[in-house]
């Protein structure tokens, strides 16, 4: 399975990726996980998220090999404690809203907004998430598209 990131943070002055975020309204969680390992692996990323409507996941490159086994789990939390209310609308609607909800909460943690995150994750936030987000620009991680209704 090819990762096509949804969300990409990024240097100001490269591009070397510092995070990537990988949206899924529904899916199988340990394919997807495992396309997130191996995205991170292949780019050189330290951090990863994948964000279900149900969970979000963070992940941390230890780069102590060169397959997905380098990057670990490192917390995770329900998206509701994360985000507050989840989109339950059709699959490609609450993906869409998924993705800029979880697009929001980076840009907040840019303006120093949302210092509080559920005890679960908050050491994965304050150690892993904000210091790229701070010192990055969070971007598109491809074209978005909104199906024709």
């Amino acid at each position: 399975m090819t990762l096509w990131p949804d969300i990409v943070v990024t240097r100001p002055d490269s591009p070397e990726i510092l995070l990537v975020v990988e949206v899924k309204g529904t899916a199988d969680k340990k394919r997807s996980e495992g396309a997130l390992k191996s995205y991170m692996v292949h780019v050189s990323c330290p951090v990863g998220m994948l964000v279900t409507p149900e969970q979000v996941r963070f992940y941390r490159n230890r780069y102590t090999d060169y397959g997905p086994q380098a990057v670990e789990l490192i917390a995770e939390c329900p998206t509701s404690e994360m985000l507050g209310t989840v989109p339950q609308k059709a699959l490609a609607e609450s993906e869409l809203e998924l993705e800029r909800s979880i697009e929001e909460w980076l840009e907040g943690l840019q303006a120093g907004k949302g210092q509080s995150w559920p005890s679960a994750v908050r050491e994965a936030v304050e150690a892993s998430v904000l210091p790229v987000v701070s010192g990055g620009i969070v971007r598109a991680g491809g074209p978005r598209w909104r199906r024709a209704c």
